[in-house]
């Protein structure tokens, strides 16, 4: 098998011949090293959207100060302001070099604006540059699509931040929920892009944690979303999962009620606080497991026994070994050659 049909199959509960490991494009290695790892079996997964948006009565202006980033968004109701540091340390490239210090929405006098954004976005079908992607990976990897954040994580992450979201959350309840809600309609138009779309896997952003993310919140803002997405998704035939990297123990019955074909980034401790036989026993979802950047500064030995151990746990079906999260460059190649040596020795599922 090649690593997309190792992928599909997994993710959907069938036959494979070993345990997928897949990891991010930008967590691949370059050059000659990479010709090695993949002529054994490392696969990559690669994003691609199926859809543009656009805002054609926003303009928008952008300035460079120094190592800050503005970005100002005008409408005709009022006008947003993003702040974000650049030059950060991008690990190799591993990761971005920027850093939001300023999210847009300061308080509730810029919610008419945000709205405005939201009513004014324009969605487009992309699907010739999707296959064109898809093509040419092959079997190297997989490439798969998204509809970006659920309405309370897209508020959060790419507005709000937490703080202004925890403290708006106590004193506008209401209007917080207006807003999910209209973010909710336009997410719905992206569904119905995406379901229309020839991308077969399709994720749902989120980097969900139980400390940012309660069973409180979770039950309420996440839960009916992730049911009526995957229902519309699903009914045309995509894979569903969401990106929950973060800790789940208190939210393992609610992420049961999801209907999510795959939990992606899940991670086990020590990074996590679910282990992968719990995860096993709470879900029926494929588990996309990402190992934990802490287990990377171990010694070999130290590295197989963990890898070993979670295929051990996991029964090796609907499993999918990846790194989602930054590797340590100076780790990487100890870490890498590891994984695919226990992988190719105690991996193989038939």
């Amino acid at each position: 098998m090649n690593v997309r049909e190792r992928v599909l199959a997994t993710l959907s509960w069938m036959e494979v011949d070993y345990v997928p490991w897949v990891v991010k494009a930008n967590h691949l290695p370059r050059g000659e090293w990479e010709r090695e790892l993949r002529n054994k079996g490392l696969g990559f997964s690669l994003p691609a959207s199926v859809y543009n948006v656009s805002m054609p009565n926003v303009a928008v202006s952008r300035v460079v100060k120094g190592d800050y980033f503005f970005r100002v968004y005008e409408t005709p109701v009022g006008s947003l302001r993003e702040v974000v540091k650049t030059g950060l340390p991008s690990e190799a490239g591993e990761r971005s070099d920027r850093w939001v210090v300023e999210h847009l929405v300061k308080d509730s006098r810029d919610y008419r604006v945000l709205e405005y954004l939201f009513e004014d976005m324009v969605f487009k079908p992309r699907y010739r540059d999707f296959r064109l992607i898809e093509e040419a990976v092959g079997g190297d990897g997989v490439v798969y699509t998204s509809i970006g954040y659920s309405p309370l994580m897209e508020l959060i992450v790419n507005y709000m931040g937490f703080r202004v979201f925890a403290r708006e959350f106590k004193r506008n309840p209401g209007k917080l929920e207006s807003l999910l809600e209209i973010i909710h309609e336009r997410k719905l138009e992206a569904c119905k892009l995406v379901a229309n779309s020839p991308a077969k896997i399709v994720l749902i952003g989120d980097n969900i944690d139980e400390v940012l993310v309660d069973p409180r919140l979770f039950r309420k803002y996440c839960l009916p979303y992730y049911r009526e997405y995957a229902d519309i998704l699903k009914s045309s035939g995509k894979i569903v999962g969401s990106h929950m990297d973060g800790r789940l123990k208190s939210l393992k019955n609610l992420i049961a009620e999801t209907g999510l074909d795959f939990i992606h980034g899940f991670t086990p401790p020590p990074g996590g606080n679910l282990s992968l036989r719990e995860a096993r026993e709470a879900w029926k979802s494929v588990l996309w497991v990402n190992i934990p950047q802490v287990i990377f500064y171990e010694n070999a030995s130290k590295i197989a026994n963990y890898v070993r151990k979670l295929l051990e746990e996991s029964g090796k079906r609907g499993l999918i070994l990846g790194i989602t999260e930054t590797v340590p460059p100076e780790e990487r190649r100890k870490g890498y050659t590891v994984i695919l040596e226990i992988v190719l020795k105690y991996g193989r599922v038939n």
